[in-house]
């Protein structure tokens, strides 16, 4: 028996979708996690407090969430939580402040746990509701039961995953794209396609979620295609918003393969964002994926509107230039902290030690 499909969040897109939504439903106080910068000058969290105030609930704003969040942050994001009584969470930003909303929900309700009992302890209570706004095109976390939180203890990322953290409902207004700057419009939306294509070509892909990729990589892939010729308009902002939503589904069935195991350590010891960490290996990806699924990735080049692996790679850098160097003991030490990720072999091809080495040794300085 196959479980072909499993996504409980309502989603909701459109101008002004987050003053419409049914707040009171969800109880009488929230906490806002965020960002210190993109809640506020996306102008989503003045658009939340207003909805929030006219339906008479009290809220409280934690905006200490940086970039590829901590476990720390959210153990304290899930304290203050708990100290305010929250009963539910916003999380309002890209993929880290709605994975640490996540968290946070996790956290407020397990008051037993801890920063280092976060992945093995019991969870005994439901986490808090969350509602997800994202102002990114990019991580589809507002669909999925991840959070992808940064764990020092092992100097890499590490998933919270589990069904009860999956968002109750989304909001997307692209409205809330407009003030990125364009470099963070073309990560994150390689970042989503990075999704779609690793779910695309997974061990775990269902013809459900195939669907759901085949239109997110059209979508993410002529995208990419607009941002370099600088088309960007609210339309394909529209369309990059649901590309990347679609692509969370994927992964919800899917998770990622070895684009994201790879591209982590860059993110963590080089500080380069999610997006452009992924780009520096998803041309690999498709390369080495022919070998076992050649129909699949031609139906991919054929959707991102290009003819070959050449032609893929030069859309991707494009977008996001790969040019950085690493010298060779980095290039050998993040050669085997990403080849020994969960979910390197996830995909239909499993990359040797030689294939890890190989896709990382071109950026040798």
């Amino acid at each position: 028996m196959t479980n072909l499909f499993f996504n409980p969040v309502k989603v909701i897109s459109g101008r002004g979708c987050v003053g419409s939504f049914d707040w009171r439903s969800l109880g009488k106080k929230c906490m806002v996690v965020c960002g210190e910068r993109s809640a506020r000058l996306s102008g989503a969290l003045d658009d939340l407090k207003t909805a929030l105030s006219a339906a008479g609930i009290a809220v409280a704003v934690f905006d200490k969430v940086e970039q590829n969040p901590s476990v720390e942050t959210c153990f304290a994001a899930g304290a203050a939580a708990r100290e305010f009584k929250a009963d539910f969470i916003a999380g309002i930003g890209g993929g880290s402040p709605l994975d640490a909303a996540k968290a946070a929900a996790y956290f407020a309700a397990n008051a037993h746990l801890n920063v280092d009992t976060l992945y093995d302890g019991e969870c005994k209570s439901s986490p808090l509701p969350v509602v997800a706004i994202p102002t990114t095109a990019g991580t589809g976390s507002e669909v999925t039961q991840y959070a992808v939180l940064t764990y020092h203890k092992i100097q890499n990322k590490k998933t919270l995953k589990t069904p009860s953290i999956f968002p109750v409902a989304a909001l997307l207004d692209a409205e809330y794209t407009v003030t990125l700057p364009q470099s963070v419009t073309n990560a994150t939306a390689v970042d989503a396609l990075c999704h779609a294509i690793e779910g695309y070509l997974s061990k775990s892909a269902t013809p459900v979620s195939d669907a759901l990729a085949e239109k997110a990589i059209f979508y993410m892939g002529r995208g990419l295609r607009s941002l370099a010729d600088g088309r960007l308009d609210y339309n394909l902002r529209e369309r990059l918003l649901c590309g990347s939503m679609l692509a969370g589904m994927v992964i919800s069935v899917t998770g990622t393969s070895f684009v994201h195991s790879f591209g982590y350590p860059l993110t963590y010891f080089e500080g380069l964002s999610h997006g452009e960490a992924n780009a520096y290996f998803l041309s690999d990806f498709l390369f080495y994926s022919a070998r076992v699924a050649e129909d699949k990735v031609n139906r991919i080049y054929r959707l991102c509107g290009v003819r070959s692996n050449e032609e893929f790679r030069s859309l991707i850098e494009g977008a996001v230039p790969c040019d950085r160097k690493f010298d060779r003991d980095a290039v050998m030490k993040y050669s085997r902290i990403g080849g020994g990720g969960s979910s390197v072999n996830r995909g239909l091809y499993e990359p040797t030690p030689d294939d890890v080495y190989n896709m990382y040794k071109k950026y040798i300085v």
